[in-house]
């Protein structure tokens, strides 16, 4: 841009209206604002030529894009024209027309009346809006050409030193904006690809989970004995825990953070069906203080843990009839977040055994940093306490 801005010819006797560079400067600041933050490309362009027949007070502006390839200047963009310019008419990229002599040249072109230039081969855009003045600035960012902004009168006009310059600065926000946009869009559909991909895999995986227990079900129902019976059931109920975990993502936004209260309400949903908690005097609820997210390693071992004190719960807790199973997250102390699965059941004997779940839920724990405590339900009853550190948690933000 300071090639170009060199490359103009200013006369210092002129005589410049302060009252119109003041409103050339109002007007480059607000293109400035309008596409800081626009990724959208047809936006930045039809805003460019909007602002830039504002800036000159010109009938028509547009934006030429080069395709080098066709050898040609198309227009992108445009403002003032009749239907059917814009995407279809198109200039040589060569010196027969202004903007091609802009591209050719890499320098401002100002015609005040293009009638005068006998060299010129005029395409028919301009004789049928009766084109007389005009004037062409490159459009060149850090990654090259990409083509001219051009105004146009069809009456015969004067586009001074400060018209040119302003077209120069307004083409100058055009090109890194436009290298802006197409980063941040070739960024997005990397990323589209990206969770797409993973939603595959989420959706593969969630089948083999399914399809696994599927066989782990159907196994524990020919078992001919308890024990066997019970060990297959045990399995199956953590690949349950699994299952529910990928279903939970699957209908959630793809990313590499989980929100902890969407998925353990959904996980107590499906303990409910899977458990059978329907047909049992016996109710399962769940509830959250906390809006956090937490990574899908951390998500994973919650699921199962929560998962396997709930259905010690459901197994153990009520040998005499029914009762009430809650799920609660909550704040816990210097960020942490706490988790309690209670019951109002028989709670534990003084010297409890430890069963396999039990001890593959503190070894899980462990392995995130975290812990597994256990107390008395008040009113009588169990409760666990999960700790999940502060490290593991985030704000659940935009």
């Amino acid at each position: 841009m300071v090639a170009l801005l060199r490359s103009v010819a200013v006369d210092p006797h002129e005589n410049v209206s302060l009252a119109r560079v003041i409103r050339q400067r109002q007007v480059f600041a607000e293109f400035s604002s309008a596409v800081l933050t626009e990724s959208s490309i047809d936006t930045i362009l039809n805003e460019a030529c909007r602002y830039a027949a504002a800036g000159t007070e010109a009938r028509y502006a547009k934006i030429l894009e080069h395709r080098p390839e066709e050898r040609q200047l198309i227009v992108r963009a445009g403002w003032g024209w009749e239907p059917g310019v814009v995407g279809h008419a198109v200039a040589k990229d060569d010196g027969s027309n202004p903007a091609g002599e802009a591209f050719r040249t890499l320098r401002p072109v100002t015609t005040r009346d293009i009638g005068d230039c006998a060299a010129y081969q005029l395409p028919p855009i301009y004789p049928r809006h009766h084109i007389v003045s005009t004037s062409n600035v490159p459009i060149i960012g850090a990654a090259g050409f990409y083509g001219v902004l051009e105004v146009d009168h069809s009456a015969e006009h004067r586009f001074d030193a400060i018209d040119t310059t302003f077209l120069i600065s307004l083409a100058a926000i055009v090109a890194d904006s436009l290298e802006r946009a197409k980063r941040e869009n070739a960024l997005r559909a990397a990323h589209n690809a990206t969770a797409l991909l993973l939603r595959e895999h989420y959706h593969r995986v969630r089948n083999n989970f399914q399809t696994i227990l599927a066989l782990v079900q159907s196994h524990a129902r020919k078992a001919t004995t308890a024990n066997s019976r019970q060990r297959m059931e045990d399995i199956g109920r953590r690949i349950f825990a699994l299952s529910s975990l990928y279903d939970h993502l699957l209908g959630a936004d793809v990313r590499d953070r989980v929100d902890l209260t969407a998925y353990m309400i959904a996980l107590c949903d499906r303990m409910n069906d899977f458990y059978q908690i329907a047909e049992r005097p016996i109710s399962l609820q769940c509830s959250s203080n906390v809006s956090v997210l937490v990574d899908v390693e951390t998500c994973t071992t919650l699921g199962l843990v929560v998962n396997e004190l709930v259905a010690n719960a459901i197994e153990h807790a009520f040998p005499d009839g029914g009762g009430r199973v809650t799920v609660a997250a909550d704040p816990g102390k210097d960020g942490n977040v706490e988790i309690r699965v209670a019951d109002d059941g028989k709670g534990f004997a003084d010297s409890p055994p430890v069963g396999v779940g039990l001890s593959v839920a503190r070894r899980l724990m462990t392995w995130i940093g975290g812990s597994l405590s256990r107390g008395q339900t008040p009113g009588g009853g169990t409760t666990w306490t999960i700790g999940v550190p502060k490290k593991r948690v985030h704000p659940a933000g935009p």
